[in-house]
């Protein structure tokens, strides 16, 4: 009985320092529009699941401090659990900006039940006006079937990113 008063005495001491944080504020980062080509790959499970090769050929994004192309240069290769029918996006490509700076982008993450893909979102880029990218922690909201008077699936993501004052150049 002494033992489970202690115990709960320690919780009790445990919940009373705990600090309530404010959740992290997020900034727009940019809209993009992402053109993709019919899936490569025949849909068979493989050891980590159903494995779909989506090629990413084109696109856009505009944002208030980035805008550019997506280049015809990477694809989705994302997975379905065959337990769940969850499918997990995983995709690489490139961005160019409107300034001749290539960024390299990451993105994964499941789709969610309301149907959205809900991305986390990896830049890389060398360019020192970008270099900021390095450094944010960027989320993404996906969105397809988006209409397209093209013979290519049109998705649109809507990203932001945490830092706000993320803008650091490179001197």
């Amino acid at each position: 009985m002494v033992r489970l008063f202690s115990l709960l005495l320690c919780a009790r001491l445990a919940m009373s320092t705990v600090v309530t944080r404010e959740p992290p504020s997020l900034q727009f980062l940019y809209t993009a529009y992402v053109e993709c080509d019919d899936n490569l790959m025949t849909e068979v499970a493989g050891p980590h699941g159903i494995r779909k090769a989506i090629p990413i050929v084109g696109g856009n994004f505009t944002g208030p401090r980035l805008s550019g192309k997506i280049l015809n240069v990477g694809a989705d290769w994302g997975l379905t659990d065959p337990r769940t029918n969850i499918f997990s996006a995983d995709t690489r490509y490139n961005l160019r900006t409107n300034d001749g700076a290539d960024i390299y982008i990451r993105t994964s993450g499941p789709k969610g039940p309301d149907g959205h893909l809900h991305l986390r979102i990896v830049f890389e880029t060398a360019s020192k006006k970008y270099y900021w990218l390095n450094n944010v922690l960027a989320v993404g909201l996906l969105t397809s079937g988006i209409p397209t008077t093209k013979n290519i699936s049109l998705l649109r993501i809507d990203a932001w990113n945490h830092y706000k004052d993320a803008v650091q150049v490179l001197t």
